[in-house]
């Protein structure tokens, strides 16, 4: 054997080598590869926000103080982009015809942007079941009570006024005769009516009553309710995030309390000012009508069972 061949013979790699190194690129690589995508779904998981499905509670009688925060939580929940839908949870009597009113038109005004599922509780009467139906759909346990479509008004009478007060005209003191008011309250009881019957005709599960068996303040179990086309299913709280999220396109999501959120996003005296308007809220005593009469004349859509 020459020399020339003797240093080939030496230079030449063995075959097994030959594989070894292959193998262990490939390992590199299959490595490198597993690694990439652990990292990548950490990011997507942990780093990079989830979009949200807010929680909006509707859980006290309708007044000047729910309108105010409701007004807030819906105004934060229509501009923040990482909330895709939103849930409302009610459980409510109603209260006043006024603010009720107000959240309806915001309701409607938040649902043409993004997806909103009213969720029945409890009770949804009245001015709180009006504030329900501008969801684009209702959801409500078996046994919740749904409906009341009525108004109560209370009016004040001249006899209360003290006599040192002269007045211009016969209707200054009480704003109308007792005919006038009545109709005055027949006029808010169609337009209540008309609401519900508008809405729910264009349901998912559209309406089956006629509007004078809608407008006769009865109260509906949830079964019931489902069965007449004044809610869209009957489920539970989390059936209505699931079919917010369906709405919104989302599979990987998390719930939030627009009201926490709404806090956080706050600083300074606009945070101090709404933790007063929640505070109070919270503490808001049950309902009574008859303490209402220093802002008569008022009008009502509130259920009042007897006792």
């Amino acid at each position: 054997m020459t020399m020339s061949d003797a240093q080939g013979t030496n230079t030449a790699a063995p075959p097994t080598e030959s594989r070894s190194s292959n193998e262990q690129t490939i390992v590199i690589f299959v490595l490198v590869i597993i690694g990439a995508l652990i990292a990548g779904y950490y990011l997507s998981t942990t780093l990079i926000p989830k979009p949200k499905i807010g929680i909006i509670n509707l859980q006290t009688q309708v007044g000047e103080r729910l309108e105010e925060a409701m007004t807030e939580e819906i105004n934060y929940a229509r501009n923040a982009d990482d909330i895709k839908a939103v849930v409302l949870l009610i459980n409510s009597p109603g209260g006043s015809a006024s603010a009720g009113h107000d959240i309806y038109y915001q309701v409607r005004k938040l649902r043409n942007e993004k997806p909103v599922i009213a969720s029945m509780d409890g009770l949804a009467a009245s001015a709180a079941y009006q504030i329900g139906v501008a969801a684009n759909e209702i959801y409500a346990k078996p046994a919740s009570l749904v409906g009341n479509v009525g108004v109560i008004m209370g009016q004040p009478q001249p006899e209360t006024l003290s006599e040192r007060f002269t007045t211009t005209g016969p209707f200054k003191a009480t704003g109308g005769s007792a005919t006038a008011f009545l109709q005055k309250l027949d006029l808010l009881h169609a337009d209540f009516r008309d609401s519900v019957v508008a809405e729910r005709s264009q349901a998912p599960n559209p309406l089956k009553l006629l509007p004078d068996q809608v407008a006769t303040g009865e109260i509906w179990i949830g079964i019931e309710a489902k069965d007449y086309g004044l809610i869209d299913e009957i489920g539970s709280t989390l059936d209505a995030i699931d079919r917010a999220a369906e709405l919104a396109g989302l599979d990987n999501y998390d719930v939030v309390q627009v009201r926490d959120e709404y806090l956080a996003s706050l600083e300074g005296s606009r945070l101090q000012s709404a933790l007063k308007t929640y505070e109070a809220l919270d503490a808001e005593p049950e309902f009574d009508l008859s303490s209402e009469s220093q802002n008569w004349p008022s009008f009502y859509q509130l259920y009042i069972p007897l006792e």
